[in-house]
Parts: structure tokens; C-alpha cells; sequence
């Protein structure tokens, strides 16, 4: 049977405590936004092949790109969340109160 590892909870209110709220909500609609993006854009590679025109391969090459480097962002975005939540909050609050 694995040991059950202990948290130190006040370490986890202390930097729910450190985000502002602005910072939250930004933070959660850049992501979504995020999502959504890369959800179009593959939509769009999987359904653009379906039709005829001209400029077809650089439309769908230059919208896999888009989707990808999005990805890749959202990736790095969701594995550093709460280091880069504080910072933003450390941030809006130095420009506040200068």
C-alpha cells in the first residue's frame, strides 16, 4: 500500500492568496481562447481538404502551424500556471501602485 503524503495547506492558501482575482480571470480567458483556437484550426485541416482551390496546401500548412504553436503554447501555459499567475499578479500590483 503507497504512503499517503501530508500538504501543507498553508502553503496552498498562501498562493491562492498571492493571484488576484483579475489575474484569474484573465488568465482562464486566455485560455479558453487558447483552446478554441487550436480546436478551429485543426477542425479546419481536417474539413479544408474537402473543397478545390488554388491556394489550398499554404491555407492548410499555415493553419496547422497556427494550431500547433498554439498548442505548444497552451502546454507551457498550463504547466507553469501558478508561476505565472503570481508573476502577473506581482506585476499588476507593482504598476498599481507606482
Amino acid at each position: 500500500m503507497a504512503k499517503k503524503t501530508k500538504k501543507n495547506p498553508n502553503l496552498q492558501s498562501k498562493q491562492e492568496e498571492s493571484v488576484l482575482p483579475a489575474v484569474e480571470i484573465l488568465f482562464k480567458r486566455l485560455l479558453k481562447i487558447m483552446s478554441w483556437v487550436v480546436g478551429i484550426c485543426f477542425t479546419l485541416i481536417i474539413t479544408l481538404p474537402n473543397f478545390e482551390f488554388s491556394m489550398l496546401d499554404i491555407t492548410i500548412k499555415i493553419i496547422f502551424y497556427i494550431g500547433v504553436l498554439t498548442l505548444l503554447i497552451f502546454i507551457v501555459i498550463e504547466l507553469f500556471g501558478d508561476h505565472i499567475k503570481t508573476q502577473l499578479s506581482k506585476t499588476i500590483s507593482n504598476r498599481t501602485t507606482a
